[in-house]
C-alpha cells in the first residue's frame, strides 16, 4: 500500500527516484524528448550557428570591418530565415507545423479541462473520481503544446517586447496575461480536487468551477481573437464564430485523448465502463457538433477559399484526412460506447484532429502574399484565388517533426510526475458529489 507524507494540505505520495524519473511512462517520455531533443540541436544550429550566418568570417571574407561590411554581414544572417528548408521562420510562411502543433494539444488540453468543469458542475455522477486525473492530462496537454511553438525562438521574442510595450488591442499580446491566469488557476483547481482539506475545498468548489469555465470561454474567445485580427489571412476571418471552432474541435481532441488515457491508465477501474460511455457520449455530440460547423462553413466561407481547402491545393488532402478520421470514423465508433470501439475512435480523431490543425493554419498561409504599396501584406481579396497555381506552402522539415515529437514527450513527462507524486489517478477513487 503506498505510503504519503503531507505538506500543504496535500497527500504527497513517497516514492523513490527510480519510480518517479524512470518508470514505463518516464522512459517512453524521456526516448520522445531524445527524439524532439535532435530536431531543437539541428534547428537552432542551422538558424543561429550555421557558417553562413557567421558575421565574423562573412566580414573576414570580404576583407573589411567596415560599417559597411557588417551592414552586409547582418543582411546575409538575416537571409537564413528565408532558407525553404526551415519552414517554420520563413517570413512569407510566418506559422506552419509548430503553430499547428500548439494549436492541437493546447485546445485538446483547455478543451479537456473546460469539459472536466462542466461535468462536475452538472454533477455527472463519474466527473468527481477523474477530475484530477483528467485535468493533470489536460494542463500537460497544453503545456506540451506551449513549448512547440516557443520553438521558434522568433514567439518568445515577440512575447518579450509585447512585455516591454503592451498593446491591449493585440490578440497575440492579450494571452500574456490570459496564460498568466489560466496555467496557475488550472493548477489551483487540480490542488482543490486532491487537498486533504475537503471542508474547504467543498466551499470553494462551486465558485472554482464557475471561474474555471468562465475562464477556459475567455481563452478559446482570445485565441479566436488572435486570428481573427489577421486580415491579409482570409480563410481565418470568414469562419463565423471562430473561438465556438476551436472549443469544439478541441474538444474532440480532448475527448478522444481522455478515452485513451482512460484504456491505458484506468482500464481496471471499477468506473471504467462508464468513464468510456461517458466520453463517447460527449464525443458523439462534438462530431455531430464539428460535422453541423463544417457545413456552415461551407455555406459561409468564400468559395474560392473553399476549393483550394477542399481540392486546389497541397493541403487538400489534410482537410480530407480531418472530415473522415476526425469526424465520421469517431462519429460511427462512438455511437457504439464499447471501449474497443472507442479506443479505436479516439485514436482515429487523435489523427484527424491533428491533420484538421494542419489544414486550417496551412490553409491560412497557402495564398502568397505581397507588399507591393509597403503598406503591409495585402488582403486576399485582391487575388485571383481562382486561377491560383503557386502556392504559398513548404512541407514541414524532418527536425520540425521531431520537435513535436519531442513536445509529446515533455506532455507525457509533466503527467507522469504528477501521477507519481499526488496520485492523481486514484486519490478520488471513492469521490462522489
Amino acid at each position: 500500500m503506498a505510503e504519503y507524507t503531507q505538506c500543504c494540505g496535500l497527500n504527497i505520495k513517497k516514492v523513490g527516484i527510480g519510480q518517479l524519473l524512470f518508470n514505463k511512462t518516464m522512459i517512453i517520455a524521456y526516448i520522445l524528448l531524445a527524439i524532439g531533443v535532435i530536431g531543437w540541436v539541428e534547428i537552432y544550429h542551422l538558424r543561429y550557428f550555421h557558417e553562413f550566418v557567421n558575421n565574423a568570417q562573412v566580414i573576414n571574407s570580404g576583407g573589411a570591418v567596415s560599417d559597411h561590411a557588417k551592414m552586409i554581414a547582418e543582411a546575409l544572417k538575416e537571409q537564413i530565415f528565408n532558407l525553404k528548408e526551415v519552414e517554420e521562420v520563413n517570413k512569407a510562411e510566418p506559422w506552419g507545423i509548430f503553430v499547428a502543433q500548439y494549436t492541437y494539444l493546447l485546445y485538446g488540453g483547455s478543451a479537456l479541462i473546460f469539459l472536466t468543469a462542466l461535468a462536475e458542475l452538472f454533477h455527472v455522477k463519474i466527473a468527481p473520481k477523474v477530475a484530477a486525473a483528467l485535468m493533470s492530462f489536460g494542463i500537460a496537454m497544453a503545456l506540451g503544446g506551449m513549448t512547440s511553438i516557443a520553438s521558434d525562438w522568433g514567439n518568445p521574442l515577440h512575447i518579450y517586447w509585447m512585455i516591454l510595450n503592451p498593446q491591449p488591442h493585440s490578440g497575440m499580446w492579450m494571452m500574456l496575461p490570459l496564460y498568466a491566469v489560466y496555467i496557475p488557476f488550472t493548477f489551483i483547481e487540480i490542488y482543490f480536487l486532491i487537498t486533504n482539506k475537503k471542508d474547504l475545498a467543498k466551499k470553494l468548489a462551486l465558485w472554482l468551477v464557475i471561474l474555471g469555465i468562465g475562464i477556459d470561454v475567455i481563452e478559446f474567445y482570445i485565441q479566436g481573437i488572435l486570428f481573427n485580427l489577421n486580415d491579409p489571412r482570409h480563410l481565418w476571418t470568414q469562419i463565423p464564430q471562430l473561438w465556438i471552432y476551436f472549443l469544439i474541435s478541441g474538444a474532440i481532441t480532448g475527448i478522444a485523448g481522455a478515452i485513451l488515457f482512460a484504456s491505458l491508465g484506468l482500464r481496471n477501474k471499477p468506473y471504467f465502463d462508464d468513464m468510456i460511455k461517458n466520453a463517447s457520449r460527449m464525443g458523439v455530440l462534438m462530431t455531430v457538433l464539428a460535422a453541423l460547423y463544417e457545413v456552415i462553413n461551407y455555406m459561409t466561407v468564400d468559395p474560392k477559399w473553399l476549393h483550394l481547402i477542399m481540392s486546389g491545393s497541397p493541403i487538400s488532402w489534410m482537410y480530407w484526412t480531418w472530415i473522415i478520421l476526425g469526424i465520421v470514423v469517431p462519429l460511427l465508433l462512438w455511437l457504439t460506447q464499447k471501449p474497443a470501439a472507442a479506443l479505436i475512435g479516439a485514436i482515429s480523431a487523435l489523427i484527424g484532429t491533428f491533420f484538421m490543425r494542419q489544414a486550417f493554419i496551412y490553409g491560412g498561409n497557402i495564398v502568397p502574399m505581397t507588399d507591393r504599396f509597403s503598406t503591409g501584406p495585402e488582403a486576399t481579396s485582391v487575388y485571383r484565388l481562382d486561377s491560383l497555381h503557386s502556392f504559398s506552402y513548404i512541407a514541414p522539415h524532418t527536425m520540425e517533426i521531431l520537435i513535436i515529437i519531442g513536445c509529446i514527450g515533455l506532455g507525457m513527462a509533466i503527467y507522469s510526475i504528477l501521477d507519481s507524486l499526488f496520485d492523481v489517478r486514484n486519490i478520488n477513487d471513492n469521490a462522489g458529489h
